[in-house]
């Protein structure tokens, strides 16, 4: 989470980030289906823990090399812990603005991005950055989530949680720049960017049970607010959510739903 204003978020979640399911499926998918090869030098913006990064560093093998930035300098630590623990010799990672990177022109074979693009400020400026450090017939692949993600659950949630706090129900609005195909690649049209591919993958899956669930839910984007309430009311408000959430669960369990938008294209010219 690269974006100056989730700086606080991301780093707050620094000891429990690599808990979030949703975050490291759609990371490990992307790289998959950005197709890297050995020897080729990767960026990876917004890395995180390094989910994305440390299976591009498979990818590109020992002659090859990823790059993480992030701005959260406390998710690089566990990345760093990771690679090291991994024996991965050809990761590193640095503190990073995604829209101001620090690199030279056509710097990367490949520039990756899971799961945090919708959080950038200005995410038109951040493109332009991407296409210029790539190389001639460079790519980009990043993820981004449809408007369901976290559906059915995420709605109840955030309905019972205003009432408590005062505050509006924190669906993801932040989404919404990216939240559709046609969204994606008109971005990366105007970033310059050519050969576009957008894919859709439901990466949802269920939880057995309301305290799977509630482990799960309470490492998102929601732990901040849950965090203001005092003790008794956040216990309260767990038992009376927990009990709509069980009225869900059916014999597989308890669903999530992750609509995830794989966009990949090139650098042409």
């Amino acid at each position: 989470m690269t974006d100056r204003r989730s700086e606080p978020i991301s780093n707050s979640l620094h000891n429990t980030y690599d808990n979030i399911r949703f975050v490291r499926g759609p990371a490990e998918r992307l790289v998959v289906n950005a197709k890297l090869i050995p020897g080729q030098r990767v960026l990876d913006v917004a890395c995180g823990t390094g989910w994305a990064t440390m299976v591009a560093a498979q990818a590109v093998a020992d002659n090859g090399l990823v790059i993480g930035i992030d701005i959260a300098d406390k998710l690089l630590d566990v990345a760093k812990e990771k690679a090291t623990s991994a024996g991965l010799s050809n990761v590193e990672y640095r503190v990073g603005d995604a829209e101001a990177l620090e690199f030279d022109d056509a710097s990367f074979d490949a520039l990756i991005c899971a799961s945090s693009i919708f959080f950038l400020r200005d995410i038109p400026k951040a493109l332009h950055e991407w296409h210029r450090v790539l190389k001639v017939g460079g790519t980009v692949a990043f993820t981004s989530f449809g408007p369901r993600l976290l559906q059915p659950v995420i709605k109840p949630f955030g309905e019972r949680l205003s009432r408590y706090d005062g505050q509006a129900p924190p669906v993801p609005s932040f989404l919404e720049s990216t939240d559709t195909p046609d969204k994606c690649r008109e971005l990366l049209k105007r970033a310059g960017f050519e050969e576009i591919e957008i894919t859709t993958e439901q990466l949802g899956f269920y939880l057995p049970d309301t305290t799977a669930y509630w482990q799960e839910i309470t490492l998102t984007f929601v732990r901040p607010r849950l965090a203001r309430l005092s003790p008794a009311e956040l216990e309260k408000f767990k038992e009376e959510h927990l009990a709509e959430v069980e009225s869900l669960r059916t014999d597989q369990g308890i669903w999530l739903d992750i609509p995830t938008y794989f966009s990949i294209a090139r650098k042409l010219s």
